[in-house]
């Protein structure tokens, strides 16, 4: 192969010691541009090299001690209310309002007239002592409209007059029985306290159950019930409520307190209460008061001395339940196979329904009266309850039981057996089915709203007739919602 030089001339050259001389010349960089924009692209900041985890560390130390340190604050939690303050304050009743005007004239209501006719349609006051008793045996209601006028007072009507008969006409061998049935708003709760009123007038013993549902909606404690008069219980299984025990008899003992500590005990007392000797009924009752343990003993041992005479004198006993109609279906508890308890597997339930029931003679040793209430606003469907109502207003209407007429359960139907069992005792009950107020009760009940500035209307009779047809035919809690709206 032939060399394009000659050895001559290549053994001429030699290599520089000058280091540039051997770079080559860089390339000429243009600016690169895109072919569809006519500027130039900016170019990206060069990434920063990693710094070593020393250098990151002393990096950190220098910004956290240089950092501004902000105390934080503590947040502020509200204080929770006290054990109780807040069902407290659910079932606070206020009785009386300030603001509301005086009723000039208004009477107040007492043994002396008690049954006076002239007071029908008027708006007798309570006094303090009698509230006193009233709120210690929970007869008031929220629901009801204490809170819009300066005092306590209540309406006399018909059915009052009625019962205040009945209260001076028992003696020590009759007990009356009244069920007290009618529509949403119609006052059968007012009539109970009224009628507890004329009891406390007469110095009777009061036992007042307030809401019959507090017993079968599974909210109290239970028990089955192992012994009954000494003896194991047969046949169908009941049980105790100790807790609602405690608290039906605390209601007695601190409404009833001056009637209770004048009556000695008449008959002998169970070993296991530990009552001293001449103690009275108030000793009693204070043990179940103080130990709910002890409440089942106590409440045996306590009707038996109200029921039972003996050498100390008893006074006439009124025993008072509302809305009894949750009294006469299945409960919401249950049993150890987790079957459904009915209301009349619980000792006090049934106790207190036969009381009003059944075909015995006087429960009290010296007599007294029975009155349950059923109620409106929260009415289980129980059709066996209503057959019995209709069997008591047929025999009111001297429909006998052999007639086509009596009405009897439904063909097919499904008539519970509980409830069944107390038709043949409803001979002696007397309903009594509220309605409106009458044209003279309206009148003073609305005159009632007009002295006391809720009512600022002229009542005349055109004005009255319109707010009874307003109350579908003067419905005591509806007049009360015409009568207490403020109008500007």
């Amino acid at each position: 192969m032939s060399l394009s030089m000659c050895t001559d001339c290549l053994s001429r050259l030699h290599i520089s010691n000058n280091a540039f001389s051997r770079l080559s010349a860089k390339p000429i960089q243009l600016p690169q541009t895109s072919s569809f924009h006519s500027s130039a692209i900016r170019n990206a900041k060069p990434l920063m090299k990693p710094k070593s985890e020393i250098q990151k560390r002393v990096l950190n130390s220098v910004r956290s001690s240089q950092s501004t340190r902000l105390k934080k604050k503590p947040r502020e939690r509200p204080k929770l209310p006290p054990v109780g303050e807040r069902r407290a304050q659910r079932r606070r009743i206020v009785l009386s309002n300030t603001n509301a005007l005086a009723v000039d004239g208004m009477e107040n209501w007492s043994t002396e007239n008690m049954t006076d006719p002239q007071l029908i349609g008027q708006v007798a006051g309570l006094d303090g002592a009698l509230l006193d008793q009233l709120r210690d045996a929970k007869a008031f209601k929220r629901t009801q409209n204490w809170s819009l006028f300066r005092r306590p007072a209540t309406l006399i009507r018909n059915e009052t007059i009625a019962i205040g008969n009945d209260v001076e006409s028992v003696n020590d061998r009759t007990t009356i029985k009244h069920l007290v049935v009618g529509e949403r708003h119609t006052g059968k709760s007012i009539l109970m306290l009224q009628t507890m009123c004329m009891a406390y007038m007469n110095n009777w013993l009061v036992l007042n159950v307030p809401e019959a549902q507090e017993f079968v909606n599974n909210t109290s404690s239970y028990a089955p019930l192992r012994q009954q008069d000494g003896k194991p219980s047969e046949g169908e299984q009941l049980y105790i409520q100790p807790h609602l025990t405690q608290a039906l008899l605390t209601r007695a003992l601190y409404s009833n307190e001056s009637v209770l500590k004048s009556l000695k005990i008449n008959h002998e007392m169970p070993k296991s209460l530990p009552l001293k000797a001449q103690a009275s009924l108030k000793d009693l009752l204070q043990l179940a008061a103080d130990d709910h343990t002890l409440a089942w003993l106590v409440w045996k041992a306590f009707w038996r001395e109200l029921s039972e005479p003996g050498a100390n004198p008893r006074p006439r006993v009124l025993f008072a339940a509302d809305s009894i109609d949750h009294w006469m279906g299945p409960s919401r508890y249950h049993n150890a196979e987790h079957k459904i308890i009915h209301s009349q597997q619980f000792t006090l339930v049934r106790h207190f329904t036969n009381l009003m029931f059944a075909k015995q003679g006087s429960p009290f040793a010296n007599g007294g009266i029975i009155m349950f209430c059923t109620t409106g606003s929260n009415t289980p469907a129980y059709p066996t309850l209503k057959l019995l109502i209709d069997q008591i207003r047929a025999r009111t209407r001297g429909i006998s039981p052999t007639s086509a007429d009596f009405p009897l359960p439904a063909p097919f139907s499904k008539p519970d057996p509980h409830v069944l069992e107390l038709t043949s005792g409803s001979e002696n009950v007397k309903l009594l089915d509220l309605n409106g107020l009458s044209v003279p009760e309206s009148r003073g009940y609305l005159e009632y709203f007009a002295n006391s500035g809720l009512l600022p209307t002229q009542l005349n009779e055109g004005k009255i007739a319109e707010l009874r047809s307003l109350s579908a035919g003067g419905i005591v809690g509806e007049l009360a919602k015409l009568g207490s709206r403020i109008r500007c």
